[in-house]
């Protein structure tokens, strides 16, 4: 079978991470192509032999750059990227996907196409593999992924919903999120179905054994890692931590990831006078080790849908505190590994307290499979 995958880049992020994932588990089971708009980013060099890659052409690799990589590809894509985000900003992305889902078409005839990411806002340029998969690809069915708690997604607008109505199949990376979507788009259901994300667990514990992870002895050892935007709830938490620390409680929270509010964290950091309990990594291609050396992996997030933290922190036995997001009962609670707090300030603080209090033991390391995953992938397609 001919399956073709469709997304943006490979730049660290949920969503890449997840298809890397899937990639490794069916590369054996099927002849796959992944089309990268453009190829860049941190993960590229980790996906596996067996798997074709094909490349967006002049016109449809901006689909999957920044604004600074245009800069660097040249002038021309710098003038023809600026071109369409002004006329997203202006018109939307129904107009500027259309246009450019059809500036490259595909000769092969696939037996299955899967568009791997959602469009977002309606005035933001980001996506287009829903439209190009549709538009452009030959192919006897057709799949889109979603990732995100669309009720609650900043994309959940008529143009999107009514596009996935063209698709033969939605595939949603959790129950919790197919419900959902279900009940902002009004599909079929039938035409809805869960496909889990994968997780490669003996990756995971071997990356995190490739350095020392930093340990304080005497406190509880907190890890986050995340983009470092609002939706996080990172800042959020600052003034938590800080009437946390008041009380006389030890702890350190390590925070892996970058994003527009990195500057607006670390100034309110130094503004509490935190500096010594709360430690900023940067973006890390290899953040394992710091789950493994943590007491506890912290979830603020306002939303969230399915995220791939989960599993991590499973794989390597350490115990969860989430915010009750999407899917946080689903994969956090009803599998033993963590604590699902109220989604409000008052809770989450309530919840850190009593964990720093009593330290918090590691879970079981069991061995895990993605066999019900990729089940639910060979079922979809």
């Amino acid at each position: 079978m001919k399956i073709l995958i469709v997304n943006n880049n490979m730049h660290i992020g949920g969503i890449q991470k997840a298809l890397l994932n899937l990639l490794n588990e069916i590369g054996d089971l099927y002849d796959v192509t992944l089309l990268l708009f453009y190829p860049v980013g941190e993960l590229i060099e980790d996906i596996p032999q067996n798997i074709k890659v094909i490349y967006g052409n002049r016109f449809t690799k901006i689909l999957g750059m920044s604004q600074a990589e245009a800069k660097a590809d040249g002038v021309l894509t710098v003038l023809w990227r600026t071109l369409f985000v002004a006329i997203t900003k202006l018109l939307g992305t129904k107009i500027s996907f259309a246009i450019l889902s059809r500036m490259q078409k595909l000769d092969i005839e696939y037996d299955t196409a899967i568009s791997y990411m959602q469009n977002g806002y309606f005035k933001m340029f980001y996506g287009g593999s829903n439209e190009f998969v549709i538009n452009s690809v030959k192919a006897k069915r057709k799949i889109s992924f979603v990732h995100c708690d669309f009720k609650n997604y900043e994309g959940n607008n008529k143009y999107n919903r009514d596009f996935y109505k063209h698709f033969d199949a939605v595939a949603c990376v959790s129950e919790s999120v197919r419900n959902r979507f279900l009940m902002a788009t009004g599909l079929d259901e039938n035409k809805v179905q869960c496909v889990y994300n994968c997780c490669n667990y003996e990756e995971i514990k071997t990356l995190a054994d490739e350095y020392a992870g930093e340990y304080k002895d005497g406190c509880v050892n907190i890890f986050t890692a995340a983009r470092l935007s609002e939706e996080k709830g990172i800042f959020r938490m600052l003034e938590i931590f800080k009437e946390i620390k008041d009380f006389g409680l030890s702890f350190v929270w390590r925070i892996a990831g970058d994003g527009p509010q990195k500057e607006l964290i670390e100034n309110k950091i130094k503004e509490l006078g935190l500096d010594k309990e709360i430690i900023m990594l940067g973006m890390l291609k290899n953040p394992y080790p710091y789950f493994k050396s943590s007491d506890l992996l912290l979830v603020p997030s306002y939303n969230e849908a399915a995220p791939m933290v989960f599993d991590e922190a499973r794989a390597l036995g350490i115990p969860i505190l989430t915010t009750d997001t999407t899917s946080a009962k689903e994969l956090v609670l009803d599998q033993g590994i963590g604590v699902v707090s109220k989604n409000d300030d008052e809770d989450i603080k309530s919840a850190l307290i009593d964990i720093i209090r009593n330290q918090p033991d590691r879970n079981d390391i069991q061995a895990f499979s993605n066999e019900k995953a990729v089940k639910q992938f060979n079922e979809i397609i």
